[in-house]
């Protein structure tokens, strides 16, 4: 949405639309434009482009892409490993015992509804 926008003020500030079929080509052209853009983005999660991967092409130079998807999934699940060992890393376990007190947050409260 916000690349649409961006490209929509600076095409409107450019060529400011005067008709109904002008301002219907200025947003066809935004997003053509963001399109493109989004197929044309390196992903470095995938290390590669989006366009590409599903294409087989690059999108810009029109070149041939192979694309390993084994090695890309290995890769991205490597990723989502990593990621996970870091998330758990900052919790900690405890042990709860028959009788003590707990601490129950609610969530998202009302203004003026007691937090805890």
């Amino acid at each position: 949405h916000q690349a649409i926008g961006n490209t929509l003020r600076a095409l409107s500030v450019m060529n400011p639309p005067r008709a109904s079929n002008t301002a219907k080509e200025l947003v066809d052209t935004a997003i053509a434009d963001a399109v493109f853009a989004t197929r044309c983005t390196y992903s470095s999660a995938l290390q590669t482009t989006p366009g590409g991967l599903a294409f087989g092409r690059d999108m810009i130079l029109n070149l041939p892409l192979e694309t390993d998807l084994q090695l890309l999934q290995k890769r991205r699940q490597k990723l989502i490993d990593q990621q996970l060992i870091k998330a758990n890393a900052k919790r900690f376990s405890y042990d709860y015992q028959v009788g003590e007190e707990v601490l129950k947050l609610v969530y998202k409260p009302d203004k003026l509804e007691p937090r805890a």
